[in-house]
């Protein structure tokens, strides 16, 4: 791996702290228009927070003292899997309660996601002895619940008449999927670590700014003004 400074390390720590913001707004959010779901949000917040704690932790603790500690690394995605999945749940379930339309089952669909793809990781793990074949499905897991969280938020901000949230929701969708084939096509670099984590730090950025603004967005269940929240975005 390389060599990275703490300044980099530390660095690490301002997306983990963006998206804490992020998720604060928006499990208020789901407890505003669904309040059944809002204890989803809540603890795939939490997990999703600890996932990047954890390996923000790690790579300081590398970078200052040289002490390798292996699981804080390995915690993020066992942590974020089921964290994205929580919150894809509760947020795709508000953003129905907002159409107007029969919300979800969150729990039972939650906890048969996470059930399955941790299913899926210890049979490649343990039964094939796939090498790190835990990784895949806790990735495929987390992407996918990244993904239907921006879609619905994308989708709901539009809903609401609010372009301008939506377009900051999106700019985080492009920079999570710019990130990805930006590290395989770029050398590994200090530099390139350091406009990785800048571009992360703008998305996540953009998505916290615009989990706020549409918490302050008041609406009620059929898309009217109401007193959910503060004041209009």
């Amino acid at each position: 791996m390389l060599d990275f400074p703490v300044s980099l390390a530390l660095f690490d720590f301002l997306p983990v702290l963006l998206m804490g913001v992020a998720l604060w707004y928006l499990a208020r959010l789901v407890q505003a228009i669904e309040a059944p779901l809002h204890r989803l949000a809540w603890l795939g917040g939490l997990l999703i927070v600890a996932g990047g704690l954890s390996k923000a932790t790690w790579k300081l603790l590398v970078a200052a003292t040289g002490v390798d500690i292996g699981w804080l690394a390995t915690a993020l995605f066992p942590l974020m899997a089921p964290g994205f999945a929580l919150l894809a749940v509760a947020i795709w379930g508000s953003a129905r309660r907002i159409r107007g339309r029969r919300p979800l089952a969150g729990w039972r669909l939650a906890l048969l996601m996470v059930t399955l793809a941790f299913a899926v990781a210890a049979i490649r793990h343990w039964l094939l002895d796939i090498p790190r074949g835990w990784f895949l499905p806790l990735l495929v897991l987390v992407s996918l619940g990244n993904l239907v969280t921006s879609i619905q938020l994308i989708g709901l901000a539009f809903h609401l008449r609010r372009r301008s949230i939506a377009m900051l929701f999106m700019v985080n969708l492009a920079m999570i999927l710019a990130l990805q084939p930006i590290a395989m096509s770029l050398p590994d670099t200090l530099a390139m670590h350091w406009f990785e984590q800048s571009l992360t730090s703008l998305g996540t950025g953009c998505f916290a700014l615009a989990a706020y603004l549409l918490w302050r967005r008041p609406t009620d269940a059929s898309g009217r003004p109401s007193t959910l929240a503060r004041d209009p975005a």
